[in-house]
C-alpha cells in the first residue's frame, strides 16, 4: 500500500514538473513572439485565436474532465496575453458584481478590471482606447433585453465580439461565517429583492438593509461582526469572506447574458454568431420586406426584438441575432440588400457561438 502510495506521489510530483516546465516554454514562446512582433513593425503577426487554442485542447483531453478545459485554458491565456499587452476590461455595475464575475471568468484573473457606473461609461472607454474590452449586460431571463446596451451600440462603434451567460448567485457573507451572529443584513436593493423570500424564510430576525452596492455590504461586513454581506461568490473571494449561506436566491433559474465589446471583430470560426439592428420604416410590410434578405438566403434568425427609437426619425428599431458570421457570402449580401431597403442597418457584431 505505502508502495503505491509513493509511485502514485512520484507520478503527481513529476506531473506538476510537467505542468510548470510547459508554462514555462509557453512563456518563452510568447516573449519570442513578443520580440518578432517589435521587428515585423507594421507587418501583421496573429497568433492562434483563443477560441481555437481551447476547442484544440479540448480534443487532446483524454483523462482529464474535458468540461474543465475550458477554464484551465483561459487562465492560461489570460497570463501570457498579459506578457504581451495588458488588457484592460471595463464593466458595468461595482467591484464583486455578476458583470464582474462573468468578466473574471471570460478573460481570466491577468487583466486589469475597472468598474464603471454606467453601460454609456463602458462603452466610450472602450471606443476612446481607456479600456481593450468592456463586459455589458445584453439580457436577463426575467426582463429581455437591456434597451440601454442596445441604445449605447446604436449610438457607439465599438463592436460585439465575445458573450458569456452567468446565473445568478447570492451568498451570505460575514467575518466569522457564524449565522448565529447575524442581526443585520446588507446588501444591494436588486440582490434583496431576488433573495427576499429566502432570507425572511432563513434569518426571520434579521435586519435588510439596502446599499449602494454589494460592495458597500461588504465593508459593512467587515467592520461589524453582527452584520453579514449579500452578495455574489467572487465578493467573498475579493474580501476575504467567511460563508455563512449559499443559493439564497428565489429564483435560481435567473441568467444575465453579457456581451463582451471591443474595437475588432473576431473571425470567422463557421460557429458564429451575428447581431445587427435596423430601422425598417412605418409603412405596412416594411418589416416582411426588410426580413427577405434573410429568408431568401435562409439565413437561420434566432432572436427579433424592438425598442421605440427616440431622437430619430424611426418609431422603433429592430435587433436581430442570427447564425452565422459578418463574412460569410450570405450574411454579407443579405445586409447590402437590407441597407437598400431599411432607413437604418448596423451590424454590432459578429463572434462564436457560445458552446
Amino acid at each position: 500500500m505505502e508502495d503505491r502510495l509513493r509511485r502514485i506521489t512520484a507520478a503527481l510530483e513529476e506531473a506538476d514538473r510537467q505542468i510548470v516546465s510547459a508554462l514555462n516554454a509557453r512563456a518563452r514562446a510568447i516573449h519570442e513572439y513578443t520580440a518578432l512582433r517589435s521587428e515585423a513593425g507594421d507587418e501583421p503577426l496573429r497568433l492562434p485565436k483563443k477560441a481555437t487554442v481551447i476547442e484544440d485542447a479540448r480534443a487532446l483531453a483524454d483523462e482529464f474532465p474535458v468540461s474543465s478545459i475550458e477554464p484551465v485554458f483561459r487562465e492560461v491565456l489570460s497570463a501570457c496575453t498579459e506578457l504581451v499587452t495588458p488588457d484592460v476590461v471595463a464593466y458595468f455595475g461595482a467591484p464583486g458584481d455578476i458583470a464582474h464575475a462573468a468578466a473574471r471568468e471570460y478573460f481570466g484573473h491577468a487583466p486589469s478590471f475597472r468598474p464603471a457606473e454606467s453601460v454609456t461609461e463602458v462603452l466610450e472607454a472602450v471606443l476612446h482606447g481607456h479600456a481593450t474590452f468592456g463586459v455589458v449586460p445584453l439580457e436577463t431571463s426575467t426582463d429581455g433585453a437591456i434597451t440601454a446596451t442596445l441604445k449605447g451600440l446604436v449610438a457607439t462603434d465599438v463592436k460585439l465580439c465575445a458573450e458569456r451567460v452567468a446565473p445568478q448567485r447570492y451568498q451570505l457573507l460575514s467575518q466569522s461565517g457564524d449565522p448565529a451572529q447575524v442581526v443585520k443584513i446588507y446588501g444591494a436593493a436588486p440582490a434583496i429583492a431576488a433573495c427576499e423570500r429566502q432570507l425572511r424564510s432563513r434569518y426571520p430576525d434579521a435586519i435588510l438593509v439596502d446599499v449602494q452596492s454589494g460592495e458597500a455590504a461588504a465593508h459593512f461586513a467587515i467592520g461589524d461582526d453582527q452584520s453579514a454581506a449579500l452578495g455574489s461568490p467572487l465578493l467573498k473571494e475579493l474580501h476575504e469572506l467567511k460563508l455563512i449561506d449559499d443559493r439564497l436566491e428565489d429564483d435560481s433559474a435567473v441568467i444575465t447574458r453579457f456581451g463582451v465589446v471591443g474595437n475588432r471583430l473576431p473571425s470567422r470560426t463557421g460557429q458564429d454568431r451575428t447581431v445587427l439592428a435596423m430601422a425598417p420604416g412605418d409603412e405596412p410590410g416594411a418589416l416582411h420586406r426588410a426580413l427577405r434578405p434573410l429568408a431568401d438566403r435562409e439565413i437561420n434568425l434566432t432572436r427579433i426584438e424592438s425598442r421605440p427609437s427616440t431622437g430619430t426619425q424611426w418609431r422603433h428599431v429592430f435587433f436581430l441575432e442570427m447564425d452565422g458570421h459578418i463574412t460569410d457570402r450570405a450574411i454579407l449580401t443579405a445586409v447590402e440588400e437590407l441597407r437598400r431597403i431599411a432607413r437604418y442597418a448596423k451590424v454590432f457584431g459578429s463572434y462564436p457561438r457560445p458552446s
